[in-house]
This record gives structure tokens, C-alpha cells and sequence, in this order.
């Protein structure tokens, strides 16, 4: 029997994303903590990042991530003197 055109003739192997060759090796959804903020973040990438830095910590500098934490804190505060009992 006929195989019909344009049929596949095996198993369909992965193409990369980018510029859809089957050489390059796909991607993976990693889960990873920040090593500045300490969140968990899932970047892709193909092998498992050693250290990871995420792009949030990457854009915003120690001094300023240290100054909203700060803030955020005297908000929770007058927030938490404010509330009805």
C-alpha cells in the first residue's frame, strides 16, 4: 500500500523554536530561586542555570529593591495600627 503525499514517514522530531532546524536542543521550563531576591522563578533554558539572577534583580539595584522593601514594611505597619479590632 501507498503511503499517501505528504504524509510523515517517522516520528516527527523537535525543531527549535527559533529558526525551526532540528539541531538545536528545545528549551525546558526550569524551576530555580533568585540568588538576590530568593523567589522562585521557571526560566527557560536548555540546561538547568547553576546560579540564577532573575531580570526584575537584574534591572533594579540593591539599593533601591532594599528601599521598597522598606517601605512596603512602614506601610504594613501604619496599616496594621490603622485596622479596627
Amino acid at each position: 500500500m501507498k503511503s499517501p503525499k505528504g504524509a510523515a514517514m517517522g516520528p516527527a522530531r523537535p525543531a527549535c523554536p527559533t529558526c525551526g532546524c532540528a539541531i538545536h536542543a528545545q528549551p525546558r521550563t526550569w524551576e530555580v530561586i533568585c540568588e538576590s531576591c530568593g523567589e522562585k522563578r521557571w526560566p527557560l533554558a536548555i540546561l538547568k542555570p547553576a546560579s540564577y539572577v532573575c531580570a526584575r534583580c537584574r534591572v533594579t539595584s540593591p539599593e533601591k529593591r532594599a528601599a521598597a522593601r522598606a517601605a512596603g514594611r512602614k506601610s504594613a505597619e501604619s496599616r496594621r495600627k490603622r485596622a479596627p479590632r
